[in-house]
């Protein structure tokens, strides 16, 4: 944010003087990551990637693996125009064997080792300066969405840096490892009603979204007064009436109550029915009819 205020011909030293300190910011908590990054995880710049690299790096940053779409369709046409340019550099010698046309048919997740598979020599040939260029254009091309990273530090930075920087938030599962801390909220104007305070911790915030929605559910259905909020001891809906098996026979007295079940192992009443015919809305119902239980801090399948 200090950059951005900063006048724009000023920010082409700022970017350099701080370029190691911008870069790993963004790959630690901003939704466009710096793309330069070798296959062994080393953050590099964009010369220092090969072919097969920078494939495979557009396809991590543009195709949803979990999900097996593109975030975007626009962003398919940047990966393919830039396969196709790596086959022209690649492939000179054999002009008449381009395998484009077969990329329809490959899982984008597997573009770059099919890729290598066509082109040994991309796994280890570096970018050519006009590929570098090349790739650089067709990424700050009009007509598509944005990209979801950061490509390189020049003058178009802070434009990057912030261009369609909202809808992210609305799809966080495309956001990269779906971590809701490098996204922007935008705040509204209902929002920045309620901002009153200069500086004010992110505590105290949810604090009042928290203790605002308990205000008001109070106020809407207890009449203000939390002792009118009724207790019951869990949550759930109330389990359906079942009649006794008929052949269990019950005998009662003033203290106590026997159940009398069959000796015979083939004429024991089903287990489900029993526990239903037996419990009540208690903490015993959930505990006996509930397939999973929570025993702080780990979950565990119920064996009832």
């Amino acid at each position: 944010s200090t950059l951005l205020i900063q006048p724009r011909e000023n920010h082409a030293a700022l970017l350099i003087a701080r370029k190691d300190e911008i870069i790993a910011r963004l790959n630690s908590d901003y939704f466009r990551p710096w793309f330069g990054r070798k296959a062994d995880g080393r953050v590099v710049d964009l010369e220092e990637m090969t072919y097969g690299e920078v494939i495979s790096r557009l396809v991590k940053l543009m195709y949803a693996k979990h999900q097996q779409r593109w975030i975007h369709k626009s962003y398919r046409r940047v990966v393919l125009d830039f396969i196709a340019r790596a086959e022209r550099r690649l492939g000179m010698d054999l002009p008449e064997m381009s395998f484009v046309p077969e990329l329809r048919d490959v899982p984008p997740a597997e573009l770059a080792q099919f890729f290598t598979d066509k082109y040994p020599a991309a796994e280890s040939q570096l970018l050519c300066s006009e590929d570098i260029q090349f790739f650089v254009g067709i990424c700050k091309r009009h007509g598509h969405k944005p990209v979801p990273f950061i490509v390189a530090l020049d003058a178009e930075f802070a434009i990057a840096l912030v261009k369609d920087s909202f809808w992210q938030s609305e799809n966080l599962d495309v956001i990269l490892d779906q971590d809701p801390q490098r996204v922007a909220i935008q705040q509204g104007p209902v929002a920045a009603r309620y901002s009153t305070i200069v500086n004010e911790p992110v505590k105290d915030i949810l604090d009042g979204v928290y203790h605002g929605h308990i205000a008001a559910l109070l106020s809407r259905d207890y009449d203000g007064d939390a002792a009118n909020v009724p207790v019951v001891e869990y949550i759930g809906a109330q389990p359906g009436a079942a009649a006794l098996p008929a052949n269990v026979n019950v005998k009662t007295t003033d203290s106590k109550r026997t159940y009398l079940l069959p000796g015979a192992q083939n004429q024991l009443p089903d287990l489900s029915l029993w526990a239903a015919s037996r419990l009540s809305r208690t903490r015993l119902s959930a505990t006996c009819t509930r397939s999973l239980a929570a025993r702080f801090p780990t979950w565990s399948k119920s064996s009832r």
